[in-house]
């Protein structure tokens, strides 16, 4: 639950949501910089995009679902397809925290196989998935890509939010 006093009827006197786009547009003038129809928020450096109302930064996947449902997402938003700057709301979907993390789509800068689920380990590509927070093998393969598709068949079996 959000900690504002931000009502839904407020956000749409400020702001228009076109659920289609899920571009946020300026209703009003909220000050000297910026105009009416200028398109609200801008891009953090983790690629949200976030929009300031009354004061207080949201990310405007929230203000989405809030402007479209009338009440705050009891839960974490995710992106279906994985572009944190995609806020049309056919591609938001309210999960819990293990659902958000189960649609992860790359992997993390650190993976030196450039694959989900796969690392090189004895001279070997290993495959591991996580599940209840357990990770579990899944078996070693000549080649990456073998490695990554024993993963996904994983993922789509085990993971319930995964839409790869």
């Amino acid at each position: 639950m959000e900690s504002s006093n931000l009502t839904a009827d407020e956000l749409r006197t400020m702001l228009a949501y076109d659920k289609t786009t899920g571009i946020f547009t300026w209703i009003i003038r909220p000050s000297k910089a910026i105009h009416a129809g200028d398109i609200a928020g801008n891009t953090n450096k983790f690629g949200y995009v976030t929009i300031g109302v009354k004061k207080k930064v949201y990310k405007a996947h929230r203000l989405a679902w809030f402007y479209a449902h009338n009440v705050w997402p009891n839960g974490l938003i995710d992106h279906i397809n994985g572009r944190k700057d995609d806020n049309r709301l056919c591609n938001l979907r309210v999960v819990a925290a293990d659902g958000n993390s189960q649609n992860v789509r790359r992997p993390n800068r650190h993976n030196k196989s450039g694959f989900l689920g796969v690392i090189w380990f004895q001279n070997k590509w290993r495959a591991n998935i996580t599940i209840n927070r357990k990770t579990r093998w899944l078996g070693d393969y000549l080649t990456p890509e073998e490695a990554h598709q024993a993963y996904l068949n994983a993922k789509r079996e085990h993971h319930a939010a995964c839409t790869i």
